[in-house]
């Protein structure tokens, strides 16, 4: 197994930057639908003032030279090109801490957090087909699949005895998976959601609290009006690939609409999008990111049980907050807060309330 580590720097091409503003200036807009704003999807007088920003005055190179500053590096795993941060710690002797990313973000979910948590080895890799990771020949990775990797990475390739590991959407399958299969090098999990409580779902009404009886009616109605998007991404998400790596408008619209609708959107600045946006589009990843819905969808294998200490960063504006009570009956739940602020990208929303509680959750496991 080659595990050759290579550092890694961002430099996107000018002329690339060039034909992305072009390309923004080309746009087709569709026919307007008067009065609808988000309802029906993408804001279309939003759109056109994000597209306009992204054009003009938006600065990936100002992005680029901050995230330059930190130590980046690629390696080879079973056929997978890994991109990956790895900053050490200022002070030594803190426990590394593994940060996992979902979709639609990147690695930029925890730049923020860059120089908040200086007493811990901070290692934030790519998902396989996001960002500069590549994908293996079969086209997809689950999140147990990517669990194996990261333990591989962390432990075979960065040399770490024991890790604590951190992680929301697919980041939090992943983490999961880490915990459940090496509760020995894994010694604590930092979750900032649980994703369906899927048991909830299909139980009978006299069986719940009124708490889970809510959750379950809440539930019910987001999938209704929110959850189209699984489906697509789990079984044709090549059909969608087409949209999202030919039109810059189109992939705006398909990522912002999940950006405002999953988040404390006044946290969010259009900076914060366009460089999403861009890291997508100079990649190419848009169209390999949804990928990962098909593994997970068909053929993610039983986890088994969560015995590590774990803490839960509950954000308010997060997709579907499950009940309090049925997470800590799942999980062995050593501290559990309720954000004041914040959504599903939070350490993107709220760095510093994010890196101030995971930094107190891994002082209790040294």
């Amino acid at each position: 197994m080659d595990t050759y580590l290579q550092e890694f720097s961002i430099h996107v091409p000018e002329e690339e930057l060039t034909a992305l503003r072009r390309r923004i200036g080309e746009t087709r807009a569709p026919r307007p639908w008067e009065g609808s704003g988000w309802d029906y999807g993408t804001d279309s007088a939003y759109l056109a003032d994000l597209l306009a920003y992204w054009q003009g005055p938006y600065d990936w190179r100002r992005r680029e030279a901050e995230l330059n500053r930190y130590p980046q590096f690629t390696c080879e795993l079973d056929g997978v090109t890994l991109h990956f941060f790895h900053i050490p710690a200022a002070r030594p002797g803190g426990l590394p801490l593994l940060l996992t990313h979902g979709w639609p973000d990147s690695f930029l979910r925890y730049a923020k957090l860059f120089p908040l948590l200086p007493d811990h080895d901070l290692i934030v890799p790519s998902l396989p087909g996001f960002a500069f990771s590549s994908l293996p020949a079969k086209g997809f990775l689950n999140n147990a699949e990517t669990a194996e990797l990261w333990h591989k990475l962390m432990t075979q390739v960065l040399g770490c005895r024991a890790y604590a590991a951190s992680g929301g959407d697919m980041g939090r399958g992943v983490t999961c998976y880490l915990a459940a299969r090496y509760p020995e090098e894994v010694r604590g999990i930092h979750l900032t959601d649980v994703g369906f409580a899927a048991d909830l779902l299909s139980a009978p009404e006299e069986s719940l609290t009124p708490e889970e009886r809510d959750y379950k009616r809440r539930a019910g109605e987001w999938m209704r009006r929110e959850g189209a998007y699984i489906s697509l991404h789990g079984t044709k998400p090549q059909t969608l690939a087409w949209a999202l790596s030919d039109s810059p408008a189109g992939m705006a619209a398909w990522i912002a609409e999940k950006y405002r609708a999953w988040s404390d959107w006044d946290l969010l600045t259009m900076d914060d999008l366009c460089d999403c946006l861009t890291l997508y589009w100079v990649t190419n990843t848009a169209c390999t990111s949804v990928r990962p819905y098909h593994g997970n969808s068909f053929t993610l294998p039983p986890m088994g049980k969560i015995t590590v200490p774990t803490a839960i960063a509950a954000f308010p504006r997060d997709v579907l907050p499950v009940p309090r009570t049925w997470v800590e009956r799942h999980f062995p739940v050593v501290l559990y807060t309720q954000m004041a602020r914040g959504g599903h990208f939070t350490a993107l929303e709220q760095p510093e309330a994010f890196a101030a509680h995971v930094d107190g959750f891994l002082k209790t496991l040294a």
